[in-house]
């Protein structure tokens, strides 16, 4: 007991010290405002799930610019359009970086696209425009989403036929999503059409969501430097645990690739390019730069954000749609008119169909992935809103307060697709930004947009759907009469 009697004297005294060290080394300058804190902790305490709901209700108490303290780190919240726009267009540079937080330095982000702001970021972020998500790359890889959207709609055309009228979205969502960002990868499905509903695929999605999911706990050792060591063996223990699981999965992608010398396809023409075989061939002349941490990093990130943020939306518009039966039946409408009923949807016919666009613009304004941003770094002191904001201070950009801003949009709480089709000033500066915006924007923005107007198209244009029983995950569906020669030719 003697021994314990001591380590918590020598811990209450470094606590002492750490708070007179905090107080004397914030500059006394015209700080945003703050509410209450308590020693050490901060502004834990206020933080409660829903978080956008807690962030707009400080806001409403104490402003759109406020600061939090979260142990040692010091944390700036917007909450308004012009305060977003001072942060992400005057200030772009300055919170263009992520957070450096302790228990994620082994994470392939930090050679990734969440690498910090300089001349590595700024060749990660060329080269994800250039080969993967530009205009040309999205053509050329348009085949591939097709091809897997149309695999989903014969499986559940065929699941009609065996007596199946009730699907789980989001588990088959997630299997479609994984196929395509692996087909994009390393050019090879994770699930194919004969195990879509099979225990075997279930095992699979199950692996694949642990490894990739974009929910870690929070290690309280990266907001109190002294607990480090005690918070070691709790949630940073499982952020490196599930790391070097990724890690190892990841690395036999590239591994297999390299056994099977699939680089030659890189000459083999633009189509049968993968991002691996990309990635390989320029490791040959750059090994410096494209290590096989900078080529994880670059994988994790798509299998990541894509699956997780395209099935979330994609989930969110179908129940929308089937809240709104006059709304579905003018995006069917469309379809009927520009594409018919004697073949399905493809890429080539998204830019004819507007309606589309706007449904999922909408569902992103109501429903969004996320309602606060990722957050950002300062690199630098700066003045938001005339407050002072010291350097390394983090950004949280409480982009659901601007989405439901009744000064900003008429209507807030609606479901009006026909908002963003009347007029496409909803999508200029930030007052839209389910995707960010500035340097740290999301690169995968267009290819998202893409894959959900695709996808959704199809589902429109070829199913009737209807909700199941309340609670269930469930959605009772059925294939539309016009469309079944269609279907059956799949």
């Amino acid at each position: 007991m003697d021994t314990l009697h001591y380590l918590a004297l020598l811990v209450s005294i470094l606590l002492i010290v750490y708070q007179h060290i905090r107080r004397n080394k914030i500059p006394h300058k015209n700080l945003p405002p703050s509410p209450p804190g308590l020693p050490i902790i901060g502004h834990f305490h206020v933080l409660k799930n829903p978080i956008n709901q807690t962030l707009n209700n400080l806001s409403n108490k104490y402003g759109p610019i406020l600061l939090l303290r979260l142990g040692s780190r010091p944390v700036l919240v917007v909450s308004s359009r012009s305060a977003i726009e001072e942060c992400l267009t005057k200030n772009d540079i300055i919170f263009a970086n992520r957070p450096r937080l302790p228990s994620r330095k082994i994470e392939h982000n930090l050679t990734g696209l969440g690498a910090p702001y300089g001349d590595l970021w700024r060749n990660l972020r060329r080269f994800s425009v250039l080969e993967i998500f530009s205009s040309k790359r999205l053509q050329l890889s348009a085949s591939n989403r097709t091809e897997e959207i149309r695999l989903m709609t014969k499986h559940l055309f065929k699941s009609t036929f065996e007596g199946f009228r009730e699907v789980d979205v989001k588990s088959l969502l997630y299997k479609l999503d994984f196929n395509i960002m692996m087909k994009m990868v390393t050019g090879k499905r994770c699930f194919e059409e004969e195990e879509l509903a099979t225990d075997i695929a279930k095992d699979k999605l199950d692996k694949l969501n642990h490894i990739f999911s974009p929910i870690t706990p929070m290690a309280f050792g990266d907001y109190f430097p002294f607990l480090r060591w005690l918070t070691f063996y709790g949630a940073e223990k499982k952020i490196q645990e599930k790391h070097r699981k990724r890690d190892a999965f990841l690395q036999s992608l590239i591994d297999e690739h390299r056994k099977n010398n699939s680089s030659p396809s890189v000459t083999g023409g633009e189509i049968g390019r993968t991002l691996i075989d990309v990635m390989l061939k320029l490791q040959e002349s750059e090994p410096e730069f494209y290590t096989d941490n900078m080529i994880k990093g670059m994988i994790q990130v798509m299998l990541i954000a894509g699956p997780h943020s395209t099935v979330i939306t994609t989930e969110s518009v179908l129940s929308s749609l089937m809240s709104h039966p006059e709304v579905f039946k003018t995006a069917r409408d469309e379809i009927d008119n520009h594409v018919g009923q004697s073949r399905l949807i493809d890429d080539a016919d998204l830019a004819k169909l507007p309606c589309l666009y706007c449904i999922i613009n909408e569902t992103l304004r109501l429903c969004p992935v996320v309602s606060v941003l990722p957050p950002h770094e300062s690199s630098t002191e700066c003045t938001v809103g005339g407050y002072h904001v010291p350097a390394g201070t983090q950004l949280l950009v409480n982009s659901g307060a601007v989405h439901m801003d009744p000064e900003l949009w008429k209507d807030p709480e609606m479901f009006k697709p026909e908002r963003f089709q009347q007029n496409e000033e909803e999508k200029v500066g930030c007052k839209f930004i389910p995707f960010g915006s500035g340097r740290r924007q999301c690169p995968g923005a267009g290819l998202a947009t893409r894959l959900i107007a695709l996808l959704l198209g199809t589902l429109i244009q070829c199913f009737e759907w209807e909700k199941a029983e309340e609670g269930s995950v469930k959605i009772i569906f059925q294939p539309r009469e016009a469309l079944t020669k269609v279907l059956g030719e799949l």
